[in-house]
């Protein structure tokens, strides 16, 4: 039996183990429903994405193993990024592949993991915290899984020889190669700062929402109670549409700020990404440009002066951008604040206990700090890592381009 097998009947096991259990011990509905399909999504979410499945021992290093998938996955126009001993391979706006390589005594086994997108991640872990949408939440993170098992069947296992030898590219394909990866490169780069800065747009006018019905909530309970009108009915009814009238101004007003600040820049990236991505698919298929159109290398020049603006657009240290870290952070400031809450209600009856209770929130405050700065440096470090793999690359394209021209 393969091991994604044995995953997905373990997963399934586990399924109906929790949901027996849950009606043996003769729980109420709602919280079998609740907290059982929770306890069942982590758990099939765990067993299924936290393996290393096996697809192939190669007679190589694991850096010429990754690079030469890298290499093969972009100029077959998938978005591949690299990180030190693994790659990502994005299969679509939520899933994606994560693919290792480890030393062994003969080169070194590549193995896979099912993977998602930062947004992928995101959308998962809600649907499971929020309980009621837990199991949708099970059924994504099961399609995620096969997915990521029908990719490494149909593409990533065929992609390496069965020998476990590595062939060696042609050296007149060198300089064509070399831009094309650099092509698909910046288009990753680019097509991430324009999904970036379209969910930043997004996540300011979902603030201006939410900021508009507290303000409305206020604005009603001013004004309805400092009316002098008699009947309740029209004062509520007065309320709350000279309430909602200045609600609407001003969220009116703060989204189209959001819009004319964000929007133009979203329409510039977007446009960017696309014309990298017609630049690649045209020099796959060894297509020239329009008379019109610029030249391949042209683009590839321009962009390599924007990709740094793009990093940092798409390298913010923002939690959103690692949904894990940013929930676990959420729940200990929430977990701090119920503390808190009890503790002030025990200081009186209790203050032995309050202290001690104070004591456990304000550890849990200098671990989150800890815990951010730590997650921080690390999130600069990567970001200085991939600046430096883009200008490397340039520079060797460049390289590249020159000895071609010489040589003409």
């Amino acid at each position: 039996m393969h091991p994604e097998t044995r995953a997905l009947a373990a997963a399934t096991a586990v399924v109906a183990a929790v949901f027996l259990l849950a009606l043996f011990l003769q729980l109420p509905s709602f919280v079998i429903f609740l907290f059982g399909s929770q306890a069942a999504a982590l758990a099939v979410l765990g067993i299924l994405f936290l393996p290393k499945y096996p697809v192939r021992n190669m007679r190589a290093t694991p850096e010429a193993s990754l690079g030469f998938l890298a290499r093969h996955f972009r100029l077959t126009g998938y978005r591949v990024a690299e990180s030190p001993g693994a790659l990502i391979i994005r299969l679509g706006p939520h899933s994606a592949v994560r693919v290792v390589a480890r030393p062994t005594p003969t080169g070194c086994g590549v193995r896979y993991q099912a993977y998602a997108t930062p947004s992928g991640w995101g959308t998962l872990i809600t649907f499971i915290l929020l309980g009621w949408t837990a199991l949708p939440g099970l059924a994504l993170a099961v399609y995620g899984f096969l997915r990521a098992r029908s990719f490494a069947s149909s593409q990533l296992i065929p992609a390496l020889p069965e020998d476990g030898r590595l062939p060696e590219a042609p050296p007149v394909d060198d300089t064509r190669t070399t831009l094309l990866e650099a092509l698909s490169e910046a288009h990753r780069v680019a097509a991430e700062a324009h999904e970036a800065l379209r969910s930043s747009y997004w996540d300011y006018q979902a603030i201006v929402v939410g900021g508009a019905i507290i303000v409305w909530l206020i604005l009603f309970v001013l004004i309805s109670s400092g009316m002098v009108e008699p009947d309740f009915a029209r004062r509520m009814l007065t309320g709350f549409a000279w309430a909602g009238a200045y609600t609407w101004t001003f969220a009116s007003l703060s989204a189209w700020l959001v819009r004319r600040r964000l929007r133009p820049r979203v329409l510039v990236y977007r446009g960017r990404a696309i014309e990298l991505e017609t630049a690649f698919r045209r020099e796959v298929s060894r297509g020239s440009p329009e008379a019109r159109e610029r030249s391949t290398f042209e683009i590839l020049a321009e962009a390599s002066k924007e990709v740094p603006v793009w990093v940092e657009t798409t390298r913010r240290p923002r939690l959103s951008r690692d949904p894990a870290a940013g929930i676990l952070i959420v729940m200990v400031v929430f977990w701090t604040y119920s503390l808190a809450s009890v503790a002030i209600g025990a200081a009186y009856f209790a203050p032995l206990f309050a202290a001690l209770l104070v004591g456990g929130g304000a550890t849990l405050v200098a671990s989150t700090i800890w815990f951010y700065r730590r997650w921080r440096r690390r999130w600069d470090t990567e970001t200085i890592r991939i600046l430096g793999m883009w200008k490397q690359r340039i520079e060797e394209v460049r390289a590249r381009m020159d000895k071609y021209l010489e040589d003409l």
